[in-house]
């Protein structure tokens, strides 16, 4: 299993634990990068992982609260499916099963290693809070809404922003009811309640919205195009299930989007006998819209209309679009409304079947029998595990580090990745993995953009290894010591005293092969 990006999660938690303790004081000048600025702000600060915080400070264990962190996320996607259910006059047994196919969200069980996307339960919050709302206009339910929205961006700002376009085509419908309630008193207190929960979760947003955005765009951080092509679904990919699905599996090695046959058909049957039942009309047509906006954006830029592509158009105009790289993650929203739909076919179908006479225990075994094949016809593929280094082995040279590096000044972790793939910077995630031990800034890292300085010059050390030039540029970035690996090979002799200029003596070696080397200069 690729262990970069688990590894780099456990970090970001780590990081924001760290921060909490400090109230959140430098909290985008993380420790990486160095001396770049708000390095923290090129890829998710998931602040919400503080509710794991108490882990790391009992434990000391990043890893530890990155599992509890994801096990509570799943369960929180079931235990808010559920409520949904429920609420919209699901039997419990339906609705503890959908619950189940939302932990089992085929397209979030096979990307567990990337932690913001798993919890998807903000957002099926926002959408209840949304219905509610709509439905009552209370002011309960439109500061709900706001707080399931910026709670859902405090979680994964990646999610919320293809919500919040989803949100933008589709969440009138459900306003469609208005128009029959008394008078323009109704509307007006409905549209005053509506701004102030936008105000208000724009307001807790802008927290963290305002600096990422000021560091990305300082920086011009931006997808290009031959990236978002590639990221971007095709049609077919669309209707392929995935290649371990009990009906017509796909191959491995293409992209299989669809949550299983059983659950489209079932979800076209929802939308059939829902719209059928006046109190489930709006929210059925809602979630019909939601599947097919989300369905047609994860095809990105490879949508054309003519010599015009929508994607390009909202990355024009809609803040953040430009740095989306995975645009196929729309299918989120589509799978998470097939599965809401599926379960209204099925509530309905229990319905009729009670209404005609038939015995509530018949009635109720025939759709949960359905709905049982639903939940299993895309089973949980097996877990795999990611190794993470053990803290206990790196007490001493940790601590050696933490107690005599220089306010203001760094450290370069060696060796440096050889390439700029995910799964090249194993072992520079190893490095932030263990940077928890001691909280000194790194001049490497890794992160969902990287500064065009580092790219050059991690580009060079591959070539040139610790040479003469290599030490003077260390030397101006304020690197205090190079902690090298036993398995870093220099392309050139390593330069423990340099005839001029700077030159490396070591300062501690620790015997689990880690070498500790001062940066001096003569």
């Amino acid at each position: 299993m690729l262990t970069t990006v688990p590894l780099f999660n456990a970090w970001t938690i780590w990081w924001n634990s760290d921060r909490l303790t400090h109230g959140f004081a430098g909290y985008w000048e993380s420790p990486i990068f160095f001396p770049t600025e708000r390095t923290f702000a090129f890829s998710e600060p998931q602040p919400a992982t503080i509710v794991v915080a108490p882990v790391i400070w009992m434990t000391g264990s990043p890893a530890l609260a990155y599992n509890v962190y994801m096990l509570l996320s799943l369960f929180l996607n079931g235990v808010f499916t559920y409520r949904i259910l429920r609420r919209t006059g699901s039997p419990r047994i339906l609705a503890v099963i959908g619950g189940g196919m939302m932990i089992w969200l085929p397209v979030s069980v096979r990307q567990l290693e990337v932690l913001q996307l798993i919890p998807v339960w903000a957002m099926l919050w926002t959408w209840d809070a949304v219905r509610r709302f709509a439905a009552t206009q209370t002011w309960r339910t439109a500061l709900e809404c706001a707080f399931a929205y910026a709670l859902s961006f405090y979680i994964c700002i990646h999610h919320t922003l293809f919500m919040t376009i989803a949100l933008a085509a589709t969440a009138w419908i459900l306003c469609l009811g208005l128009r029959k309630q008394s008078g323009s008193r109704t509307l007006k207190a409905f549209f005053i309640k509506s701004a102030v929960a936008l105000i208000l979760a724009a307001g807790m947003v802008s927290v963290v919205f305002v600096p990422m955005r000021k560091a990305l765009r300082e920086n011009s951080f931006e997808r290009s195009q031959d990236i978002v092509e590639q990221l971007s679904a095709q049609p077919a990919d669309l209707w392929i299930t995935p290649y371990d699905s009990l009906l017509f599996p796909g191959t491995p090695s293409r992209f299989g989007f669809s949550p299983g046959w059983i659950k489209v058909a079932l979800a076209s049957l929802g939308v059939l006998l829902g719209l059928c039942h006046r109190k489930r009309r709006r929210w059925v047509l809602f979630l019909l819209l939601t599947t097919i906006v989300t369905a047609v954006l994860a095809i990105g830029s490879n949508l054309k209309i003519g010599d015009v592509q929508l994607w390009w158009i909202l990355a024009k105009y809609v803040p953040g679009i430009s740095q989306v790289r995975n645009v196929f993650r729309f299918v989120y929203l589509t799978q998470m409304a097939i599965i809401l739909l599926s379960m209204i076919a099925l509530t309905e179908v229990w319905l009729r079947l009670r209404a005609r006479a038939w015995r509530p225990l018949t009635s109720t075994a025939l759709v949960t029998i359905v709905a049982l094949a639903a939940l299993i016809e895309v089973p949980a593929p097996k877990p795999l595990l990611a190794g993470v280094p053990d803290l206990s082995r790196h007490v001493a040279w940790a601590t050696f580090l933490k107690q005599n590096t220089p306010h203001g000044k760094a450290i370069a972790c060696l060796p440096f990745p050889t390439g700029t793939a995910a799964m090249d910077f194993d072992s520079t995630t190893r490095w932030m993995y263990l940077g928890s031990m001691h909280g000194v800034p790194m001049i490497n890292g890794y992160s969902g953009f990287f500064p065009p300085s580092y790219l050059k010059f991690q580009a060079q050390i591959k070539k040139d290894g610790l040479s003469e030039d290599i030490l003077a540029q260390l030397a101006g970035m304020n690197t205090h010591y190079l902690v090298i690996h036993n398995t870093y090979k220099s392309p050139t002799p390593l330069p423990l005293a340099a005839s001029s200029g700077h030159y490396l003596q070591l300062v501690f070696e620790d015997p689990i092969g880690i070498k500790l080397y001062e940066l001096k200069s003569k």
